[in-house]
């Protein structure tokens, strides 16, 4: 039996529970299950196996202010000891998935970051879930004053 992605949601907690399977991007998975139950607001976490990770960490920019490192990939097989984000929309509208995450490699080194879209398949499998509420928005969106996006809550 083919195994495929699939969640399901348990509307008395508000929390999805979901699966990715092997060549799935991590990121693009987790949007689609969202979007297929209809969550645009949730706290993330996971664990599972990657072929590849792409991510960014903290770095000191030119200037002296906090910024971010050119992308890194790194090919695997690696786990995902701990993976958490936050579901939001950005500032066009768009599911986004603002996610970090620590990976173990086959000599046990242990990397992670601000993972980025698009470069994060699955190996075997990943299993996630999402808390939401109904009753959040949020928007992650540029902040001038600290130089980076940031998530914002209201209700809605």
């Amino acid at each position: 039996m083919a195994r495929e992605n699939h969640s399901i949601l348990d509307e008395e907690t508000g929390t999805l529970w979901g699966i990715l399977t092997k060549g799935t991007d991590l990121m693009e998975g987790i949007l689609q299950q969202c979007e297929r139950h209809g969550i645009d607001a949730g706290q993330v976490t996971c664990i599972g196996s990657l072929d590849e990770a792409y991510y960014v960490h903290g770095v000191e920019g030119p200037d002296g202010k906090p910024a971010y490192s050119d992308p890194v990939t790194f090919r695997g097989p690696m786990e995902i000891l701990n993976g958490t984000g936050f579901l939001c929309r950005d500032e066009a509208g768009r599911l986004d998935l603002h996610f970090h995450g620590l990976v173990v490699d086959k000599q046990g080194q242990i990397r992670g970051g601000h993972f980025l879209k698009g470069k994060n398949p699955v190996l075997i499998t990943l299993e996630f879930t999402v808390k939401t509420s109904k009753g959040i928005q949020a928007v992650r969106s540029f902040d001038p004053e600290l130089g980076f996006p940031v998530i914002n809550y209201r209700r809605k």
